[in-house]
C-alpha cells in the first residue's frame, strides 16, 4: 500500500455527530467521528453492538442526516447538498449490501439487479439487462438469471445483492454485516467475491462487521467504540485494489 500522501481521499469524514432526540431526551450516538477512506481501499469498520456503526454507515450512505460535522465524497460536501441532488448522487456513486439482502421477492435475479439503473434512469432496459447479466455472471449466477428471489439460497441472494450494488458502477460500496446471515461456506464465497471485485475494478469497499476474520482480509480497520473512533490500524500484508498499486 502506498502512503496516504500519494493516495486520493474518496471519502473524508470530519467531526460527525449524531444525536437522537425524543422530547427533552437527547441521546448522542456519534461523538465527533473523523477519518479518510482512499480510492480503491478495502476497509473494515469494527465495533460492538450499539457502538454507532450502523448509524454511521447510514449517514455515509446519505440515508440519514448527521447532527453536526461534515463528510466529503468526490469533492462534494454531502452535508450541504439538497435532497434531490443527494438522491442522484447516491444512485450514481454509492452501492449498498446489507445483512438482509432486501431483494424484491416477486422479481427475478436479473430484474432485481437491473432495478437501480432502470429506476434511476441511468440506463435503458437493453443496456441495463446486458450489464445485469454480466454482473450476475461475475458473481457465479448465470444459471439463475430468471429465478425469483424466493427460489434462491441465502448465499445466492447475497450475491444478487452484491451484483445489484455494483449495477451503477459506484465509486463506493457500503456493506453492513454482509455475511452475518450466511453459513461459513457461503460467507467465504461472498468475501472472496468482494476482494476479487475490489482488486479487479478498484471499487472502494467499507465493510461494517464484528467478525475479526473478515477484518483480517481488509487493508485497514477502523474501530468504533461508544460513538468515537477508537483506533485505525493498517494491515500491511493485504494488498489489493487501486490503493495498493
Amino acid at each position: 500500500m502506498t502512503s496516504d500522501a500519494t493516495m486520493t481521499a474518496l471519502l473524508s469524514v470530519a467531526g460527525l455527530t449524531k444525536d437522537y432526540i425524543v422530547g427533552d431526551l437527547v441521546t448522542p450516538v456519534l461523538k465527533g467521528i473523523s477519518f479518510d477512506i482512499y480510492t480503491g481501499e478495502f476497509v473494515a469498520m469494527l465495533g460492538p453492538s450499539g457502538s454507532g456503526k450502523s448509524t454511521l454507515l447510514s449517514i455515509l450512505g446519505t440515508l440519514l442526516k448527521p447532527t453536526a460535522g461534515h463528510f466529503f465524497m468526490l469533492g462534494n460536501d454531502l452535508t450541504k447538498v439538497g435532497e434531490r441532488e443527494l438522491t442522484k448522487f447516491r444512485n450514481r456513486n454509492i452501492g449498498f449490501v446489507f445483512q438482509y439482502h432486501h431483494l424484491l421477492p416477486d422479481f427475478s435475479a436479473l430484474e432485481n439487479v437491473m432495478f437501480p439503473a432502470v429506476a434511476s434512469g441511468l440506463m435503458d432496459d437493453v443496456e441495463a439487462e446486458l450489464r445485469a447479466t454480466m454482473l450476475l455472471g461475475r458473481v457465479g449466477l448465470s444459471h439463475r438469471l430468471n429465478y425469483k428471489a424466493t427460489k434462491l439460497s441465502g448465499g445466492q441472494k447475497q450475491r444478487v445483492a452484491l451484483a445489484r450494488a455494483l449495477m451503477n458502477n459506484p465509486a463506493l460500496v457500503l456493506t453492513d454485516e454482509p455475511t452475518g446471515n450466511l453459513d461459513r461456506e457461503s460467507a467465504h464465497q461472498v468475501m472472496e467475491l468482494l476482494t476479487e471485485i475490489n482488486a479487479e475494478s478498484g471499487t472502494t469497499f467499507l465493510i461494517s462487521t464484528h467478525d475479526s476474520e473478515i477484518a483480517s482480509r481488509c487493508q485497514r480497520k477502523i474501530t468504533i467504540i461508544d460513538g468515537k473512533v477508537d483506533s485505525i490500524e493498517t494491515n500491511p500484508v493485504v494488498q489489493h485494489g487501486l490503493a495498493a498499486a
